[in-house]
């Protein structure tokens, strides 16, 4: 389904995917530990750090996934890697966005930007419920 150029593209957008959740996790550390509110850093209360860690949990999931595509080549594990490079990428899009706050939605910060690229990238090449498919009729091919 697609052949060799689309699994091509859909690997390449999903190590942007996983890029970008990076950079987004990135950030919104930084930001987390110059930031106060009640006279703390906003990076010193647990629920930043669980919302910031669960998003470094799953690009570390990821980044093995889109690797390991890579090397195979697999159609199943190119789908696979998209999937949950999607999924963490928009985790992290979302972490960030609560992280940063309103200023996440100016267009004078960069998160804005990275925040739209994750969306449209998130549907590029098949969205996740294409590639969920995809998937499945390639396991059930095997039996």
């Amino acid at each position: 389904t697609g052949g060799r150029a689309f699994d091509l593209g859909v690997l390449a957008v999903a190590a942007q995917l996983l890029g970008a959740g990076q950079w987004l996790l990135d950030a919104s550390v930084a930001y987390a530990k110059q930031r106060s509110q009640y006279g703390r850093l906003i990076g010193e209360y647990q629920a930043i750090k669980h919302l910031l860690a669960d998003v470094a949990t799953h690009l570390e999931l990821t980044r093995p996934l889109v690797h390991g595509a890579a090397v195979t080549g697999s159609p199943q594990d190119i789908s696979a890697a998209k999937v949950k490079a999607g999924d963490a990428a928009y985790l992290a899009a979302r972490t960030a966005l609560q992280v940063h706050g309103a200023i996440g939605y100016t267009a004078e910060h960069d998160l804005g930007l990275r925040l739209t690229k994750v969306r449209a990238l998130a549907g590029a090449w098949g969205a996740g419920a294409f590639h969920r498919e995809r998937i499945l009729r390639t396991m059930a091919g095997r039996r």
